[in-house]
């Protein structure tokens, strides 16, 4: 199900991988003078793999793993965490993880026709007609966001910004340009840093 072979370096890929989510969240949330608001981590975003199994070239979810981190090392500061998933293909390992867990909301906008698993229950799950474009991609996104962080008002965010909606994508079967997906970021980016 992971979707490539086991070797010592894809073991030691996928470990990096969700230590470095880690690590990010670590230095959002430790509050010390000059720490930074937002982190990144390019090789982060593994939203398939399940609580017990990988999935969908996603050994471990390290979305699920940070952000239980951050709940479970920062008390006080963190209660609300939004996971907003912007990748072509929904985000089915974090919904299943958290659909019990009232502390983590799981936003999912996606495309209609292609999911290669079982679909999971996201809070909100968003699908995108296949061959959508920039306007009608930014439209939809925009008419969501304002209302998702104010309803969850979370106290941390993570971003998934896949970038196969771009048109270029051979499996993704949305028609996003680099432009569209640099706007679509903006719009993540811009309400996260009003909450």
């Amino acid at each position: 199900r992971v979707g490539f072979p086991w070797s010592i370096e894809s073991v030691k890929r996928s470990l990096s991988s969700t230590g470095g989510t880690v690590a990010a969240t670590h230095a959002v949330c430790n509050r010390t003078p000059g720490a930074p608001r937002f982190a990144g981590h390019l090789a982060g975003g593994t939203h398939h793999a399940f609580a017990d199994r990988g999935e969908g070239f996603c050994v471990f979810n390290d979305i699920a793993v940070a952000a239980c981190v951050a709940l479970r090392d920062y008390k006080e500061s963190v209660q609300r965490v939004l996971i907003v998933d912007l990748d072509v293909h929904q985000g089915n390992g974090c919904a299943a993880i958290f659909a019990d867990n009232p502390n983590v909301f799981t936003f999912s906008m996606h495309c209609a026709g292609n999911y290669f698993s079982k679909k999971q229950n996201s809070d909100i799950d968003v699908e995108v007609q296949p061959g959508a474009t920039d306007a009608e991609y930014l439209e939809i996104l925009h008419s969501h966001l304002g209302n998702l962080f104010e309803q969850v008002r979370p106290q941390l965010t993570f971003f998934q910004a896949g970038v196969d909606p771009h048109e270029a994508d051979a499996f993704g079967k949305l028609k996003i340009s680099s432009a569209g997906l640099k706007r679509r970021n903006r719009l993540v980016y811009k309400e996260a840093a009003r909450h």
